[in-house]
This record gives C-alpha cells, structure tokens and sequence, in this order.
C-alpha cells in the first residue's frame, strides 16, 4: 500500500473557529502547527500541536502555562510577516508540499483576504494548499485543477492577482473553452459540479476555486 503524503495543517486564530469541525478534519499522521491564538482552537477540540509559533502578545499567562510541553517559536510583535506565513514557511522548511489552513476565515475580513494570498504564496513555491472552514473549500491554481466527487456542489471560480485570467471549465453546469475572465466582473460565481471530474484550466492567471456546502 502507497504511504499517504504527509499534510501540514496550521490553525490560525479565527473567531469563528469551530472546534468540532477542525477536529473532524484532523488526519492521524498530519503535523500541526499553530498560529499563535490558533492554540485556543486546537486544545478545545483535544489537537495537541507539533509546534507553537508566534509572539504571543494577547496571549493570556495562563494559557503561556499551558504551552509548556509544547515545542514554541517566539516571534517579535514588531515584524513584516504575519504569524500564519511563518507558519507556512516553517513547515515549507520542514519538507511539506501539502497544506491545509483552517481558522483563518471569518472574523477581521482583512485577515482573511491576507490568508487567501496565502494560497498563492503556495503554489509559488510548487505546494498544494486549501483553506476550509465548515461551509468552504478554497484553493488556488495557475495551471489545472480537478474537482473529485464534488458533484452538485456550488463552485466559484475567479480571477485572484490579476486583472484577467483565461480559464477552460468541464464537467460544470456553465462549461467554457478560453474564457477571459476580468477581475472587475465576477462571472465565475456560482457554477454548479455536474460530473465526478469537474475540470479547470487556467492558460492565463490565476484564480481562486471556491467549493460551498462541504458538509
């Protein structure tokens, strides 16, 4: 039997972080880090992280108390990157090319339009990355992407850093061959999956692929 490809999962900090949610998506052999507050998340749903990074200012001294036997990075308050990209690049440095980010939706909406480049930094750097919360799955390509056994769901598919992006859709309730999609238009909301492989093809930019409705 193939090994499974191991997964970096990083939990983040979200509000709206729903315990039950992030521990059914927790696999066995995933490696785990947290982004600082992503802490709060994970012990309540019983995740016990490999790693604890961040620079903790808001974290409270009894929770510190906690992270005792806890492998921790302390990082300065004052710096260009956020506590989720050094978490990216932690695990980037660690050999992972599979990621999932969870509890970095919701709450501030700049957080959470900053974490959606995460996506993008990702795929710069030859990993596959998804960021899911309990209604969403999101990703990011600039070449192809397939849907498996996502029939019925609703997906959107849009231009994300670019002004346009030239896309091909198959197995889609609104298929395209080359269509020009621009950023100040969103056509690509809400198509519907209607094959077991709903296929994407970006031959110019980059677009997000959001999947609604994943339980």
């Amino acid at each position: 039997m193939a090994e499974k490809i191991r997964r970096c999962v990083i939990i983040g900090a979200s509000p709206q972080g729903n315990d039950e949610f992030i521990r059914h998506m927790i696999l066995e052999n995933d490696f785990v880090i947290c982004a600082d507050g992503g802490l709060d998340i994970a012990l309540k749903a019983d995740i016990i992280p490999d790693i604890l990074i961040g620079d903790f200012d808001s974290m409270p001294e009894k929770r510190l108390k906690q992270c005792e036997n806890i492998r921790t990075v302390v990082l300065p308050v004052e710096k260009d990157d956020t506590d989720t990209v050094f978490c990216i690049r932690y695990g980037i440095e660690q050999g992972y090319q599979n990621f999932l980010l969870l509890g970095v939706t919701g709450g501030r909406f700049d957080h959470t339009y900053a974490n959606l480049h995460l996506l993008k930094y990702l795929s710069k750097r030859n990993c596959q990355g998804m960021i899911a919360d309990e209604h969403t799955q999101i990703f990011y390509t600039e070449s192809q992407f397939v849907l498996k056994n996502e029939k019925g769901k609703t997906v959107s598919i849009l231009p994300f850093g670019c002004e346009s992006a030239t896309v091909s859709l198959s197995g889609f309730k609104y298929e395209a061959e080359h269509l020009i999609m621009c950023a100040d238009f969103p056509i690509g909301t809400s198509n519907i999956v209607t094959s077991d492989n709903g296929k994407i093809v970006v031959h110019q930019g980059g677009v997000l692929i959001i999947v609604n409705a994943i339980i």
